[in-house]
């Protein structure tokens, strides 16, 4: 082997160092926000067999559009995912902050009814209290809420509600995307027939976001699985 080829072969190794290096790292970052091993690096043939056909039309270009340019999902501050059943809305919602994790990000997910009844709660223990939960989730770069459902909040208690548009009005401000699955589907198209939120029980946020397909919201990337 020349003194060329040497070179060429040292930069290729070097190459693939930094390659397994770099899938390291994003693996690690992917742990750390929570993702279950078994959703970690799901493929875009997987991620496509989830959507539903007749909101997307092209599935294949829109997993393309998801897997290929994922910096299309830094770009509106909501991601909804709706449709399916509890297992494709975890799968998807572990596909889509998985894909934001690998463009150089971190992340976190949290259970939405968890962080409700915690945020009504009043009894901290050890435990951080609510102000410091909402102050620490805030600002992560990427936000996975799982399984949000109506039925979590109280139409008499309304603190989770109010904590709720803390949260999610700190990261609108701030561009941090915040990825939520919603455990019944949403409308589709311009008339408000199926779950979209008439009251501010869980926050003037939520309720919006709840409503994006029917007011065409710009703020709004969404993701509906058959």
């Amino acid at each position: 082997m020349d003194s060329e080829e040497l070179l060429k072969h040292k930069e290729k190794i070097a190459r693939q160092r930094r390659t397994f290096a770099l899938a390291k790292a994003i693996i690690r970052r992917g742990r750390n926000a929570g993702i279950p091993e078994q959703f970690i690096r799901i493929k875009q043939e997987e991620f496509e067999q989830l959507l539903c056909t007749s909101y997307h039309k092209d599935t294949t270009e829109f997993a393309n559009l998801v897997y290929k340019s994922p910096e299309v999902l830094f770009q509106r501050p909501y991601i909804v995912i709706d449709g399916g059943d509890a297992y494709s809305r975890k799968k998807a919602g572990y596909a889509i902050l998985f894909r934001m994790i690998a463009c150089d990000s971190h992340g976190l997910s949290e259970r939405c009814g968890e962080l409700a009844s915690k945020f009504q709660s009043l009894s901290f223990k050890d435990e951080e209290n609510r102000n410091q939960l909402v102050k620490r989730i805030k600002k992560e770069p990427v936000l996975l809420l799982h399984e949000f459902r109506i039925k979590s909040f109280s139409l008499h208690l309304t603190d989770s509600g109010l904590f709720f548009d803390q949260l999610l009005s700190f990261r609108d401000d701030y561009r941090k995307p915040t990825i939520i699955t919603f455990a019944t589907p949403l409308s589709n198209g311009v008339i408000n027939t199926e779950s979209a939120i008439k009251d501010d029980r869980c926050g003037a946020y939520l309720a919006m976001i709840s409503h994006a397909d029917v007011k065409k919201s710009d703020k709004v990337f969404r993701i509906r699985l058959k």
